[in-house]
């Protein structure tokens, strides 16, 4: 079996067996820096930031004017993703060292996007409105460098969509899927798909408001990105209105919250309370970038000063945020300090090799290992867990402290990279702290396809030979 390193997190309880004294709850996201160039007030959705070749950071960001009229492109640097510059680009047609292009009046930057399977390396959506036509024309550019854009004829990736949108390359779909407005002043979620971006799949609704959410709330777009194998959406809530008769536009502010998704493709919102605020400061906030390093997360966002409405006609006093997280730490599992020790139990894998990685930060964590097989005269294959000697969680070396990358050791010397090829079932035992994530070269599996493999060695998705 080919090596496939896998990941767990913690959405919701879809590939558990048990969850005993552990409530779901967003990890912890801190507010690291924030970045004003002095000139502009960000209170557009914008922060789109690459890592460059050279290591450098190259944020991209869409701005009002606080000393010209209208509206600017530009761009800042950084050595560490967290310390941006205004970047010094030059040029006699640009009134700023830092604007990038010139940006014709009522067009928004809708997203950035790095497409790394041929030329065209950059695509930037472009949405530009039509006040009188009341509608948007949506255009692609392209880019190699995020510094010299040319539009790309014959591309039109909306039908009159406006900003927040994003896009992302879909592993599982081997396309792009760009998450969209399916028109102007709609305020819902869909997505569209491409392989060429000439060609684009029709608009298909993926996420809403639902009945768990405040009362007036609205879905005003969503962020999402691939994340280690799933997709993380970050929808912007627009919330805290009046009841009133007309449309929600005066007033109200905008936070996030978190989505996910196994294939990019169908969405679920998690937990419904905001992931991610601007502050008292700043009653609007959107996220338009993420850069994953080896044990944070970095997440851009855009701050205003100004509620919705004024927001987007006067520049306010917002600027760019830097807000980090621990890696895998958008959702966790949490055992009360006071509380009885969690149990997590996990559903059947089929174990390929290697070591169980856990990111986890609480005290006396151990691990249990089963073995599952099928029950005696049971009906739909059920299998049963069984303990495996000398892999029991008392045979686990007690772990507290803070790990992104924690393996169990096990005082009987035993190694989980032992028992490759069998269908195994893990408990993690933790009092006072979180559980993000777990990791290992596995394939998880319902109780059928558990027993299928045990049989005939088939993975999930593989033909069975034609036995008659």
């Amino acid at each position: 079996m080919a090596n496939r390193t896998a990941k767990q997190m913690f959405f919701d309880d879809g590939m558990l067996f048990g969850r005993d004294n552990a409530d779901r709850v967003y990890g912890k996201v801190e507010r690291i820096a924030e970045y004003s160039d002095g000139v502009s007030s960000t209170d557009f959705c914008s922060g789109n930031v690459f890592r460059l070749d050279d290591g450098r950071y190259r944020m991209l960001y869409f701005a009002h004017g606080k000393q010209f009229s209208g509206r600017k492109f530009f761009s800042a640097v950084s050595d560490d993703g967290v310390n941006f510059v205004p970047e010094a680009l030059g040029g006699s047609k640009k009134d700023y060292p830092h604007e990038v292009m010139p940006i014709t009046k009522g067009d928004e930057i809708a997203c950035i996007c790095e497409d790394k399977r041929g030329t065209e390396r950059y695509k930037l959506l472009m949405s530009e409105f039509d006040g009188r036509a009341l509608t948007v024309t949506d255009t692609v550019y392209t880019s190699e460098d995020l510094l010299h854009w040319s539009k790309k004829e014959g591309s039109f990736w909306g039908d009159g969509t406006e900003p927040l949108a994003s896009a992302f390359y879909n592993k599982h779909k081997k396309c792009f899927t760009i998450v969209q407005r399916p028109f102007w002043g709609v305020r819902t979620v869909g997505c569209k798909t491409t392989k060429d971006w000439k060609h684009f799949s029709k608009f298909r609704h993926v996420l809403g408001v639902d009945s768990r959410d405040e009362r007036l709330n609205e879905i005003y777009g969503m962020y999402a990105f691939e994340y280690e194998g799933t997709y993380i959406g970050i929808p912007h809530i627009y919330r805290g209105l009046d009841s009133e008769y007309g449309a929600k536009y005066k007033n109200g502010i905008i936070d996030c919250q978190l989505a996910y998704s196994a294939d990019g493709e169908y969405w679920k919102r998690s937990l419904n309370v905001p992931f991610l605020t601007g502050g008292d400061e700043c009653p609007i906030v959107w996220v338009a970038g993420m850069i994953r390093r080896d044990d944070d997360i970095l997440l851009y966002g855009t701050a205003s000063g100004l509620v919705h409405g004024p927001a987007f006609h006067e520049p306010g006093n917002g600027r760019l945020f830097i807000y980090k997280l621990r890696s895998d730490g958008f959702i966790a599992l949490k055992n009360g300090k006071n509380s009885p020790p969690a149990r997590i139990i996990t559903r059947e894998k089929i174990w390929r090799g290697g070591e169980l990685s856990l990111n986890v930060d609480a005290k006396n964590v151990t691990v249990g290992v089963y073995e599952t097989k099928e029950s005696a005269g049971a009906v739909n294959l059920l299998g049963t867990a069984s303990p495996i000697a000398g892999f029991s969680a008392s045979d686990c070396i007690p772990f507290s402290g803070d790990s992104t990358r924690h393996t169990p050791v096990f005082r009987s010397g035993n190694r989980i990279d032992s028992l490759k090829g069998k269908t195994l079932v893990f408990e993690i035992n933790y009092s006072d702290g979180s559980l993000y994530s777990l990791s290992g070269n596995y394939t998880d599996v319902f109780n059928t396809e558990g027993a299928r493999y045990r049989r005939y060695g088939i993975l999930p998705g593989e033909k069975l030979p034609d036995r008659r």
